[in-house]
């Protein structure tokens, strides 16, 4: 080997070196270790309820209007019929969507984190370390206007502008166009299981802020179905 070759390879690898701190001694670069952790993937909640609780197994701090709000929801659940039209295809929105049974996909990059449901096939797009928008210049939408940023291993969301029309459970719990959403999402067992605690935040409907927890499970082998929410009536 000619002396010229040995000083380019030396070089190279000084050159190497300063772009990569540990890439010449062979251990891993200084920014691996700050990466967040891998969320993505197929998920599905561990167990299915209809109604939202509190942590404590309890029904949120409602509000006089709120009491009314809830009460007259579950009057007209009770009361609702089978439909077999295209009202059955509302979106059931943020946070709602996160209840459902069926399963979703999580696809993770550094700018922005999307949430596909398998159920109406909702997609939700989480901006990475991005500003909260302003209330003011944004658009009412079904699942809303979501940020997000990681704090060590805790993915935090918080989410805003959600549309009048969605209620946060199958039993209708309400919730105005005021009301805040913060998550804090971080895989547990090993990643075999992934936690979301949900803080509400709606001064309106409740007298004060109130947290549930969902637990979701890894399914690896799971993909996304088609979803038809018309089920026979594929002709309307």
């Amino acid at each position: 080997m000619t002396c010229m070759k040995i000083f380019r390879r030396s070089a190279l690898s000084v050159f190497a070196a300063m772009l990569v701190p540990g890439l010449v001694a062979g251990t891993a670069p200084a920014f691996a270790a700050e990466l967040p952790p891998d969320i993505g993937g197929i998920w599905q909640v561990t167990q299915y309820t209809t109604g939202v609780r509190t942590v404590d197994d309890k029904l949120p701090p409602f509000t006089a209007a709120g009491q009314a709000a809830y009460d007259a929801n579950l009057a007209a659940h009770k009361q609702m019929k089978p439909r077999n039209d295209m009202t059955r295809c509302v979106p059931s929105g943020t946070p709602r969507a996160m209840f459902a049974p069926n399963p979703m996909m999580i696809l993770q990059t550094t700018r922005k984190i999307t949430l596909i449901q398998e159920y109406q096939h909702q997609l939700r797009h989480i901006y990475m370390d991005e500003p909260v928008p302003d209330p003011e210049a944004i658009e009412l939408s079904f699942m809303g206007e979501s940020v997000g940023h990681w704090e060590d291993d805790v993915l935090v969301i918080n989410t805003i502008g959600l549309h009048r029309d969605t209620v946060l459970d199958r039993e209708g719990m309400p919730h105005t166009t005021d009301m805040i959403i913060s998550e804090r999402l971080r895989l547990l067992d090993g990643g075999k299981q992934l936690e979301d605690e949900m803080t509400f935040t709606d001064p309106a409907y409740y007298s004060a802020p109130w947290t549930t927890r969902i637990v979701f499970d890894s399914k690896s082998g799971v993909q996304l179905k088609e979803y038809n929410c018309l089920g026979l009536y594929e002709d309307l």
